[in-house]
């Protein structure tokens, strides 16, 4: 479940007053994909994929932090979902 990053890519993209069309536009990544993740549903993206999400918010709103907060929530779902994922984020 992506329910963390889901909530704050809804948060963070209605800030911005972004519509999903537009944050795809932007962004790189399909519609369908951020529909789903903002329901809490899908695969999880990668930072790369975080990473372009946030730079179009960003580019847009002027909003700081994007990426680390959209990494930061994906982080939290997937050690919610797993414990053992944190070793996954560890560095």
């Amino acid at each position: 479940m992506l329910r963390t990053f889901g909530r704050l890519l809804s948060q963070k993209r209605n800030e911005a007053h972004l519509s999903i069309t537009e944050l795809a536009l932007l962004s790189g990544v399909t519609e369908t994909r951020l529909e789903a993740w903002e329901q809490g549903k899908g695969e999880s993206p990668d930072f790369d994929v975080c990473y372009k999400i946030g730079q179009a918010i960003t580019a847009k709103s002027g909003q700081g932090f994007v990426v680390q907060d959209l990494w930061q929530a994906l982080r939290s779902d997937k050690i919610l979902a797993d414990p053992r994922n944190e070793f996954y984020f560890v560095s």
